[in-house]
C-alpha cells in the first residue's frame, strides 16, 4: 500500500468513510475489480491511500483471479482501518440496516464463522452495510463499507469469491445507518434446535468484544469507550444458532427500534 498517488487511472472506493484508491496494474483484472467494488465507487480524492491489486502471471486462471481479488479486499480493508483508527470503533462484524430509519444491527463474529452467510440470507430488502468491518462513530452513526462479499466455496482450501452486492440482491443503505443493537454470534446449535439469545453483562461483553475490534488501543480509555457503546444500545446479546434464517427474529427486532 502507498499513498499520495495521482488519481488518473485509479478506481476510488469509499470504505469506512475513508476514500481508498485502487490501483490495478494488470488490465486482465480491472473488469472484475470494477464490478466487484461497484457498490463502493466514489469520487477521486488527491493523496488518499492506495491499495495495489496483485499482478497476474501470464498463465493465471480463474483461481488466480479469485486469489488476487481476495488479496485486494484485504488490502483495502487494512487501508481503511488505518485511515479511521482512533476515529471509529471498528468491529469484525457484518451489519444490516432498515432502509427507512437507518436502524442497524452489528453482528460480531470471528472471520469464517458465518457473517457473510447471514448478510446473504437476511439482507435482501434491507440496507447492506458490510459483511466484514462495522465502524461506529462517537454519536452512534455508522460509516458504511459496502465491499464485495467474500463468499466461501464448498471445497476446503479454495479461495473465496469476491462477489458484488448487486449480484446477491443486496443494496446500499438509502439513509445514514446508526447503531441500534449489537449481537455476538455463535453458530454452535444443532440442526433443528431453536436459536438461543442470551443477555451478556458489561464485563463479559468487553471480554467477548475486545478481540473482535480493530485499533481499539488508538482510543483514550478504550475499554471505557467500548463499555459506553455497549450500554448505549441496551447491552450485548449472544446469539447461538444453526441456520442463518434462525437469526431473522433478532434482526427484525433490532431494526424496528427507533433512535
Amino acid at each position: 500500500m502507498t499513498s499520495a498517488a495521482p488519481t488518473e487511472g485509479l478506481l476510488h472506493v469509499e470504505a469506512l468513510g475513508a476514500t481508498i484508491a485502487i490501483e490495478v496494474p494488470d488490465h486482465r483484472l480491472r473488469p472484475a475489480v470494477e464490478h466487484a467494488w461497484s457498490a463502493c465507487r466514489t469520487t477521486p480524492v488527491q493523496g488518499c491511500p492506495v491499495a495495489a491489486a496483485p499482478e497476474l502471471s501470464p498463465e493465471a486462471g480463474a483461481d488466480h483471479v479469485a486469489q488476487a481479488l481476495q488479496s485486494l479486499t484485504q488490502l483495502v480493508t487494512r487501508a481503511a482501518i488505518l485511515a479511521r483508527a482512533g476515529e471509529l470503533m471498528m468491529f469484525h462484524a457484518s451489519a444490516l440496516c432498515d432502509q427507512r430509519s437507518g436502524a442497524t444491527i452489528a453482528m460480531v463474529a470471528p472471520g469464517g464463522t458465518g457473517k457473510t452467510t447471514l448478510v446473504r440470507t437476511l439482507g435482501p430488502g434491507r440496507g447492506y452495510v458490510t459483511d466484514e468491518t462495522t465502524g461506529v462513530a462517537a454519536d452512534g452513526s455508522i460509516s458504511t463499507y459496502c465491499k464485495p462479499l467474500s463468499v466461501r466455496r464448498p471445497d476446503v482450501g479454495q479461495p473465496k469469491d469476491e462477489v458484488a452486492p448487486s449480484d446477491l440482491g443486496l443494496h446500499r443503505p438509502q439513509v445514514r445507518p446508526w447503531l441500534a443493537g449489537m449481537v455476538i454470534l455463535r453458530r454452535d446449535r444443532e440442526a433443528g434446535e431453536p436459536v438461543v439469545v442470551e443477555e451478556v453483562d458489561v464485563l463479559d461483553a468487553l471480554v467477548l468484544l475486545a478481540p473482535e475490534t480493530s485499533s481499539l488501543a488508538s482510543f483514550d480509555r478504550p475499554l471505557h469507550r467500548l463499555a459506553d457503546l455497549v450500554q448505549s444500545v441496551g447491552g450485548l446479546r449472544r446469539v447461538r444458532y444453526h441456520d442463518a434464517a434462525d437469526v431473522e427474529p433478532v434482526v427484525r427486532e433490532v431494526l424496528g427500534r427507533s433512535r
